[in-house]
C-alpha cells in the first residue's frame, strides 16, 4: 500500500507517492540486483561521500513534511531531500534540491532524468519552496555509477506556480486512492464488530480462539499444535479478525503451503461473510496458473498485456476496488482481460490494499519473491497466520539455499563469445575460475562433499558480472536467447543475495557430479532468516495438527524463541481404532512380493470386515505401483474400485480424484497414495468418505548427501542429528496422513500403522498423546480387531 493510517491520519513518502502514481510503461524481466542489500548499502555509502564533497552551503538529508485536514481524516506528504544548496541563476540565488541516484549504468550515457526521478525532486522542491515561500527553484538530479564512481548531473528550473500545479495535481491522486480507503476501512471495521462466531465451539476451539485474540492483543507470536477436528481455520481467522476491527492491524496475511488449504480459508471468510461481513479478500496464485497465454513469457514483445501494462494499471484497479471485495482467480482474469493489464501483476496490486490476503509462504518469506513488498518494513500492521506450518520448515530451506554450477557458465560463456563482448565474457570466465580454485581447495569429506568454511573468493566475481548483467539486459530488450540469459542473471542474484546473508545457519559444501562441479549454500536452520520477515508483523500464528515433536518445529521455525500450547483433541477415543500391524514393514531388504502380499492381506480383512473407503499411503511411488499391481490379483480388487495417485497430477486430476471418494458407491474404494504428497495433508474426507488410512512405513527420508549433511550439522551442534535429518520429518508425514480420518465430530474410523518399527520407543515417544491407547496387530488377530471396533457401531451396519 501507498501510505499508512495511524489515528486519523494518512501518511506517505515521497519516494512511495510517486512511485504508485506515475509509474508507465511495460513490464520487463531482468534487472533486480540493484535492490539487493548489498547494492542499498554501497549506495548509501556514496550517497554519504557525494555529500561530504559539497562546499559549505551543502545541508544533507533534509527532512521535509507537509499535511493536510481533510473530511474525515489527515493527510501527510513527508520524505528526505539528499541535498538543499543555493545557486545562481539570473542573477539571483535560488535554492537547489538535489536528488542523488547511485547506478550500474555509465552516467555519460544517460542524457535525462528518469520521470520518477525528477518528480521525487519535484516533490522535495514544491515542499521546500512553500515552506521557504520561494518565487523559483531549481532541480538536480546526480547520478552516480557504483562501480566509477563517476557522476553526471542533470538540472532543472521551476517557477513555484507551475511547480504547484504540477504538485496539486499529484496530490488529487492521492486524495482518490485515500479517501476511497477511509470510507472502505471505517465500513470494514464496523462489520467486523457485529460479526460472530458461526458455529457452537467444539471442545478446544474456543480456548485456541481466546490464545489466538490475547496473543495479537499482547503482540505475541505463538506456536499451536492443533489436533484434526479442532477446527483450526475459522478459529484462526475469526480472532484475527476481531483485532483488525479494533484497530490492532490493518491485514491479515493467511499463509499456507498448498493451494487447498488456501481454499479453505476462503471458505472461512465467505462464511462470515454471510452476516454482511465487509472485508476484501484476495486469493494470490502462481503466475503459471494465472497466466492466460499458452506460452508465459513477460516481456511487451511476446505479451500484449506487458507491453504499456503500468499506463492501465490504475484505471483496472481502481475499478476493481470499488466493484468487487473478493477477488478471486475469475474477477481478476476478467478485469486483466478488460484493461489489458497482466492479472498476476494485479493480483499483486490488489493485495496492497486487501484486508485479508490468502497466499503461498513464499509471498511472504522468500527474498526474492518477497520483492513485490506485499509486507513493508517498518510497517507492523500485519498479522500473519501461517497453517500446516510444519511445511515450513522445508519450504524455508529451499528459499534461503542456493546453489550455482561450472555448467551453469556454459551458456554465458558461449553467448558472449560469439557476440564477441570481451567486456562481459572475462568477467563470466572470472566466476568460473573462481569456482573451479574452490574445487581444487578441498578435498572429500566421510560424506562425500567437499566442505568449506566460506566461499568469499566468489563474492566479487559475482557482484561485478551481475551488474554487467543488469546493463547489459536494460539495453538489450529483444534477443531470441533472451530468456536463457535471464533465467542465469536470476540463478546469479539468487545465489549472491544468499551468500550476502548467510548466518550460523548455513552449510557450504561443493560436489561433483561427473566433469561438473556443484557449490551449496544449505540453509539447515532457517529460524533465523525467517525471524526477520516475523518482526514485520504484528504477530505471527503458527498452527498445524503434526507440531510433533514440537521441540524441533521451535528449533528450526523460531530458534525456540517462541511459546507453544497444545489443544486437545475434541474426538471421542471410542470413535478411532488405531493398530500397528507387527508382522510387516517397508524396510529396503524386506521389500518384494511376500512382503507386498502381506500388505495386500491387510487390506483384504479390512474391507471384508468393514467396507467402504479407505488411502493406503506408501513412502514411494515405487513401492506403491509394485503393491498395487499385487493387489490387482487379489479378492480386495474383487470387492473396491482402486485409485492410483499418479507422480504428476493438475489441479482438475487432483479435484476429480478427490471426488470420487465422495460420491455415493455401491463398491468400496481404495486410494493408493504417497507420503507427503498433495492427498497425505491438508484435504477433508469428512463421513463416509473416508474410513479408514493404512500407512506403509515410518516415513524416513531416503538416505542422500543432503541429509547426511543435515545429520551432521546438528551432531556438531549436539542434537541427535539422525532425529532431525530423518525420524522427525518422517514421522510428521505418518500423522498427517493419520489425520485424514476423523475430520468431523461424528466421523468413526480405522488408522493402520504398517511397519514394526512404530512399536519402537523412540518412535512411540512421537505419536500423539491421544494415541496412547492402540493394538499391536498380526494378520491372524487383525480380523477380531476391528470385528470388536466395528460392533461397537452398529447402526453402520
Amino acid at each position: 500500500m501507498i501510505f499508512s493510517y495511524r489515528k486519523g491520519m494518512i501518511k506517505t513518502s515521497v519516494r512511495k507517492l510517486v512511485e504508485f502514481l506515475l509509474r508507465s510503461g511495460d513490464i520487463r524481466t531482468g534487472t533486480s540486483v540493484s535492490a539487493d542489500p548489498e547494492a542499498m548499502q554501497k549506495g548509501s555509502r556514496l550517497h554519504r561521500k557525494i555529500e561530504k564533497n559539497q562546499k559549505a552551503t551543502y545541508q544533507s538529508e533534509v527532512p521535509l513534511k507537509m499535511e493536510w485536514e481533510e473530511e474525515g481524516y489527515r493527510l501527510c506528504l513527508e520524505g528526505r531531500a539528499d541535498g538543499i544548496d543555493q545557486i545562481e541563476y539570473n542573477g539571483n540565488r535560488i535554492p537547489l534540491i538535489d536528488e542523488i541516484k547511485c547506478v550500474y549504468r555509465d552516467v555519460n550515457k544517460i542524457e535525462e532524468a528518469e520521470t520518477l526521478h525528477l518528480a521525487q525532486a519535484k516533490c522535495y522542491a514544491c515542499m521546500y519552496g512553500h515552506l521557504k515561500d520561494c518565487s523559483e527553484i531549481a532541480v538536480q538530479i546526480t547520478y552516480c555509477n557504483m562501480e566509477t564512481e563517476e557522476l553526471k548531473k542533470i538540472c532543472f528550473v521551476y517557477s513555484m506556480e507551475e511547480l504547484t500545479e504540477w504538485f496539486d495535481s499529484l496530490l488529487d491522486s492521492y486524495r482518490m486512492w485515500a479517501s476511497w480507503y477511509v470510507k472502505a476501512r471505517e465500513g470494514r471495521n464496523k462489520s467486523i464488530k457485529k460479526i460472530k462466531f458461526p458455529f457452537p465451539f467444539r471442545p478446544g476451539q474456543k480456548k485456541m480462539t481466546a490464545m489466538i485474540y490475547r496473543a495479537i492483543e499482547d503482540k505475541k507470536n505463538i506456536f499451536m499444535q492443533a489436533p484434526t477436528g479442532v477446527g483450526k481455520t475459522m478459529s484462526a481467522v475469526f480472532p484475527a479478525l476481531k483485532k483488525v476491527g479494533e484497530e490492532s492491524a490493518e491485514r491479515i496475511f493467511y499463509l499456507t503451503a498448498k493451494t487447498i488449504t488456501g481454499s479453505v480459508a476462503q471458505d472461512a471468510v465467505n462464511l462470515l461473510k454471510k452476516q454482511k461481513l465487509s472485508v476484501s479478500v484476495v486469493s494470490i496464485t502462481s503466475r503459471e496458473r494465472i497466466c492466460p497465454n499458452e506460452v508465459m513469457e513477460c516481456n511487451p514483445e511476446k505479451c500484449a498485456k506487458a507491453k504499456g501494462h503500468y499506463d492501465r494499471i490504475h484505471h483496472a484497479l481502481y475499478e476493481l476496488l470499488i466493484s468487487e471485495n473478493t477477488f478471486t482467480r475469475e474477477n481478476l482474469l476478467l478485469f486483466a482481460e478488460k484493461y489489458q493489464v497482466c492479472p498476476y501483476e494485479l493480483s499483486f496490486e490488489i493485495a496492497a490494499w486487501a484486508d485479508f490476503i490468502i497466499c503461498d509462504y513464499n509471498y511472504v518469506f522468500d527474498p526474492h519473491v518477497n520483492k513485490k513488498s506485499l509486507v513493508e518494513s517498518g510497517e507492523k500492521d500485519v498479522i500473519f497466520l501461517i497453517d500446516e506450518a510444519h511445511n515450513l520448515v522445508d519450504r524455508a530451506r529451499d528459499m534461503y539455499s542456493a546453489v550455482i554450477a561450472k555448467s551453469d557458465f556454459t551458456f554465458p560463456r558461449k553467448y558472449f563469445k560469439d557476440k564477441n563482448d570481451r567486456y562481459i565474457l572475462n568477467k563470466v570466465n572470472n566466476c568460473a575460475t573462481a569456482l573451479r580454485k574452490l574445487e581444487n581447495s578441498q578435498k572429500e569429506d566421510f560424506r562425500g562433499v567437499f566442505p568449506f568454511e566460506n566461499v568469499d573468493a566468489v563474492y566479487f566475481p559475482l557482484f561485478r558480472l551481475l551488474t554487467a548483467l543488469e546493463e547489459y539486459l536494460k539495453e538489450n530488450d529483444s534477443f531470441s536467447e533472451r530468456e536463457e540469459l535471464v533465467n542465469f542473471y536470476f540463478k546469479l542474484s539468487h545465489f549472491y543475495l544468499i551468500l550476502e546473508q548467510m548466518n550460523a545457519g548455513y552449510e557450504i559444501y561443493g560436489e561433483k557430479e561427473k566433469k561438473d562441479f556443484i557449490l551449496h549454500l544449505f540453509c539447515i536452520d532457517p529460524s533465523e532468516k525467517l525471524e526477520e520477515y516475523l518482526e514485520k508483523s504484528v504477530s505471527s500464528i503458527f498452527f498445524s495438527a503434526t507440531f510433533l515433536p514440537v521441540p524441533y518445529f521451535r528449533q528450526l521455525l523460531c530458534g525456540n524463541k517462541i511459546d507453544a500450547f497444545c489443544i486437545p483433541s475434541p474426538f471421542e477415543e471410542k470413535n478411532r481404532l488405531i493398530a500397528i500391524a507387527r508382522d510387516v514393514t517397508s524396510r529396503y531388504t524386506r521389500r518384494g512380493e511376500a512382503e507386498y502380499r502381506k500388505i495386500v492381506r491387510y487390506l483384504e480383512i479390512t474391507l471384508e470386515k468393514k467396507p467402504g473407503n479407505y488411502i493406503m499411503f506408501f513412502p514411494s511411488y515405487e513401492m506403491q505401483k509394485a503393491v498395487y499391481d499385487v493387489a490387482l490379483q487379489s479378492s480386495a480388487y474383487l470387492v473396491s474400485d482402486f485409485l492410483l495417485q499418479q507422480s504428476f497430477m493438475d489441479e482438475e486430476e487432483k479435484k476429480n480424484f478427490l471426488q470420487t471418494f465422495r460420491k455415493e458407491r455401491k463398491k468400496s474404494l481404495v486410494g493408493f497414495c504417497v507420503l507427503g504428497s498433495i492427498f497425505s495433508e491438508g484435504i477433508d474426507l469428512v463421513g463416509k468418505s473416508l474410513i479408514g488410512v493404512m500407512i506403509i512405513g515410518t516415513g524416513l527420508p531416503g538416505v542422500c548427501r543432503e541429509r547426511e549433511v543435515i545429520r551432521s550439522f546438528f551432531d556438531r551442534k549436539n542434537k541427535k542429528g539422525y532425529d532431525y535429518a530423518y525420524r522427525y520429518p518422517g514421522m510428521n508425514k505418518v500423522l498427517q496422513a493419520a489425520g485424514r480420518v476423523i475430520r468431523s465430530a461424528g466421523d468413526v474410523g480405522t488408522i493402520l500403522l504398517m511397519d514394526d518399527r512404530f512399536l519402537r520407543r523412540e518412535n512411540q515417544v512421537l505419536l500423539p498423546q491421544e494415541w496412547s491407547t492402540y493394538y499391536a496387530v498380526s494378520c491372524e488377530n487383525y480380523g477380531k480387531v476391528l470385528d470388536k471396533f466395528w460392533d461397537g457401531f452398529q447402526e453402520e451396519k
